[in-house]
């Protein structure tokens, strides 16, 4: 990839090498699941015993591989090439769209965390595409790409430029609030989900490292507060309400406490 000298020549070496190989590792594979369905009709002959009907099985090792293991990376690196490299953030994301729709292998095996970071940072480095991170990061979620630390310092880096910045893509089309929504969504997005795990005895777990950010970004529909309205009685909550009435019952009675022991010390004529 480092001899191409033009981003014509690392094309055209990406379609052959890169794409053209995902290809054959795909054909690869359907040939070999066709010959595994057709392996137990041929096994079954009038003069074949139960062993020979039922082979043993093959290793994992022969099963043929559906991808190879550096494609995802080849992918992310190319997408960075022709971004960083060769200044044509259109073909990074041509490159990201092309393997999604090459196959379903290429998709699932190609398009994994590390392409999904390229895409995330280019369309918000070159293009200030707030709502397309917010669909990247959807789309990871609803695949189960789990996001790295990479992801996360990217959404950091977003968050800061978004409050530094006073106009954006998506300010004439939806407003400030919509964007202040659609930030609060992609803070959500690259919280990790919890997974069960089954078959392991109930104990104490430490809470990840970004825990609180799943607390502090859900609203809280009970207290009551609206903004601008804290000074209001409608706004205040009910619970104020009633530790206010018991703070006042409780003042009154220690008054009357108070009256109680100096009544012996009171004079009358």
């Amino acid at each position: 990839m480092e001899l191409c000298d033009t981003d014509q020549q690392l094309l055209e070496w990406s379609m052959r090498e890169v794409f053209g190989q995902s290809q054959q590792y795909e054909e690869r594979g359907r040939n070999a699941i066709a010959k595994a369905e057709e392996q137990p009709a041929s096994g079954l002959t009038p003069t074949s015993n139960t062993s020979d009907a039922n082979p043993p099985p093959q290793p994992a090792s022969m099963h043929p591989e559906l991808q190879h293991p550096t494609y995802p990376y080849l992918i992310a690196h190319l997408m960075r090439s022709f971004r960083d490299k060769y200044r044509d953030p259109h073909l990074a994301l041509s490159i990201f769209d092309y393997a999604r729709h090459l196959s379903i292998p290429s998709y699932v095996f190609g398009c994994t965390t590390p392409a999904y970071n390229e895409l995330i940072e280019t369309r918000w480095s070159c293009f200030r595409d707030l709502r397309g991170v917010h669909d990247a990061l959807e789309e990871m979620r609803v695949n189960g790409v789990e996001p790295d630390g990479r992801t996360k310092k990217l959404v950091e880096k977003l968050r800061r430029e978004v409050g530094a910045r006073t106009i954006w893509e998506e300010e004439s089309v939806f407003g400030s609030g919509e964007v202040v929504g659609m930030l609060s969504k992609i803070e959500q997005l690259t919280i990790k989900e919890p997974r069960r795990k089954q078959g392991k005895r109930p104990g104490k777990k430490l809470p990840a490292l970004d825990a609180w950010k799943g607390d502090a970004l859900k609203e809280d529909v009970e207290d009551g507060y609206e903004f601008g309205q804290w000074s209001s009685a409608k706004s205040q909550p009910k619970r104020w309400k009633q530790d206010s009435s018991r703070t006042a019952v409780t003042g009154l009675d220690d008054l009357l406490d108070a009256k109680m022991l100096g009544e012996d010390q009171l004079e009358f004529k």
